[in-house]
């Protein structure tokens, strides 16, 4: 059952990871864009902190209501994410890696619609 619960974590983290990405090239498409941090290797009392600040921002970005929706669902979904892999790390419970994978489907689902929009929006 170990390996099963590792294997998880180990997607989960890679999901994480890669939702972060997504994130930090959501906020740099923004009309005014928020940087996010982006070394290689960013401790999440790091990123926490940068994320809480973008899901504060949204409402002072110059697009619609859908939109600064789009951003701030991003956020608050990959915070829960980042919340509940913390608590799996500690002890792991399926239903919350359960929890914190459909907190990333919906923080990916918000972020890549804001992008789909930004793109095409960024022509005007």
């Amino acid at each position: 059952m170990a390996d099963f619960e590792d294997e998880n974590m180990a997607a989960l983290a890679f999901s994480i990871s890669r939702i972060y990405s997504l994130l930090v090239e959501v906020c740099g498409l923004l009309p005014i864009p928020i940087a996010m941090p982006i070394e290689r290797e960013i401790p999440t009392s790091t990123v926490i902190p940068a994320v809480q600040r973008a899901a504060e921002l949204a409402k002072d970005q110059p697009m619609g209501e859908t939109q600064e929706a789009q951003l701030f669902t991003g956020c608050i979904h990959f915070l829960a994410a980042i919340d509940l892999y913390a608590l799996c790390a500690t002890r792991y419970i399926e239903t919350r890696a359960e929890g914190c994978g459909a907190n990333l489907i919906y923080a990916e689902e918000a972020l890549k619609d804001l992008a789909r929009w930004l793109v095409i929006n960024a022509a005007d």
